[in-house]
């Protein structure tokens, strides 16, 4: 019994470190173009092996949804999404206070929406707000959740609730919790730009190409910078 119990510990042990090695490699995939497909693999079978584990479900919807954002095709973007949506309503169903599980929910919805060209719809909407609603309800300083409504408020036509003042606030809510999210910054600078108040997006991009730790480095290095530069020369002479 003792070396049952003991083989037990072990397994746990290891399936513990495989998911911590493989949520790094995710995070850090800038570091190694196969991290990305390793850090999959790794997920999948830590998730098959703890099927119940609530961080590897967010992990590994998360893994979805990076992978939809690489696929080439439109069918294969949207069975990626798709399975990201499926793993947080999962993650939902095990427990429905999990902010985690409502924000990928609805980022996999609207990826889900963007891909067929209807994320303007109301019906979508609606959705979304729901769910990045219930995030902050849960956890009102959810950085994903508050960039997510932010960019609902900049993206939307005013007719279907569009609000660049509701979305600047949702950013600067989200830079005030999390300084080194680095996609707030853009987006907020975004904000900046539409607005035509040169100066502000000037400092928020500066501000990011400056953040040395951010929150997700893969994120910020392989998307974020790259777009904040061109956007730097795009408004240079503003």
């Amino acid at each position: 019994m003792k070396r049952l119990l003991l083989l037990a510990a072990i397994a746990t042990l290891a399936g513990a470190q495989t998911a911590d090695r493989a949520e790094y490699m995710f995070f850090n995939r800038h570091l190694n173009p196969t991290w990305l497909d390793s850090a999959y693999n790794m997920l999948g079978a830590a998730h098959a092996a703890n099927p119940t584990d609530e961080h590897l479900l967010y992990l590994w919807g998360r893994s979805h949804l990076q992978k939809g954002d690489l696929a080439r095709t439109k069918g294969e973007k949207l069975s990626y999404y798709a399975r990201a949506k499926a793993i947080a309503e999962t993650l939902i169903a095990l427990n429905d206070r999990n902010d985690e599980g409502h924000c990928w929910w609805g980022v996999a919805q609207g990826r889900i929406g963007q891909t067929r060209g209807v994320l303007n719809s109301l019906f979508m909407v609606s959705g979304l707000k729901r769910a990045f609603g219930r995030a902050l309800e849960l956890n009102p300083t959810h950085p994903t959740a508050l960039d997510a409504m932010g960019v609902l408020y900049y993206e939307l036509p005013g007719f279907v609730g569009g609000d660049l003042a509701k979305s600047e606030d949702y950013f600067q809510r989200g830079i005030q919790n999390a300084p080194n999210y680095a996609l707030l910054r853009l987006d907020l600078a975004k904000v900046y730009i539409k607005e035509k108040r040169w100066v502000a997006a000037r400092a928020q991009l500066d501000s990011l190409l400056a953040t040395s730790e951010p929150k997700y480095p893969a994120d910020a290095e392989l998307d974020d910078k790259p777009e904040a530069r061109e956007l730097l020369e795009r408004i240079k002479d503003k």
